[in-house]
């Protein structure tokens, strides 16, 4: 039985420190000053887009090396297309990033967590802070990130690209 279960029979319910760390920062999130849930979650989804390219990136590449025989599957101007695109999207989550006003802790998290793929303590140890200040950074640096979206007219989904 994992520590994050719970355990019945006169047991007593355990989570681990790291299940702690991460619902003492969710709670965080939610009460954030002025920046609502639904903002919130729309920065973490637009910062999480840079993987999702970096993933697709990779299919292409596999597509590419793989499929390009198969004509009715590939398209290669398709594909320089969606390439371009998908490296333009990534590199105005990049901009993004190191445009915020916020403290370098903030981006250097934010960085390393999102763009690099790299867990909120692994990032801690990487940008040299203890465990608990990543963790209380993040939402700080969430909030910071929200703000700066709620500001630009960076588009966030399909919505936001199609005329009115």
């Amino acid at each position: 039985m994992k520590n994050s279960e719970f355990r019945t029979g006169g047991e007593i319910a355990a989570k681990s420190k790291g299940e702690q760390m991460f619902e003492k920062c969710e709670e965080s999130l939610r009460y954030a000053s002025d920046v609502s849930a639904s903002e919130l979650a729309a920065a973490q989804e637009y910062l999480k887009s840079y993987r999702y390219g970096c993933r697709m990136l990779a299919c292409a590449d596999y597509a590419h090396n793989y499929l390009v025989r198969d004509v009715d599957v590939f398209d290669e101007e398709q594909a320089k297309c969606d390439e371009a695109l998908l490296r333009a999207r990534m590199y105005g989550v990049r901009a993004f990033i190191n445009n915020l006003k916020c403290d370098s802790n903030s981006k250097l998290l934010l960085y390393w967590h999102y763009i690099r793929g790299e867990s909120v303590a692994r990032c801690a140890d990487i940008i040299g802070v203890s465990r608990a200040g990543a963790f209380r950074v993040r939402p700080r640096a969430l909030e910071a990130a929200a703000r700066a979206l709620r500001k630009s007219n960076v588009p966030r989904g399909i919505e936001d690209i199609l005329p009115k």
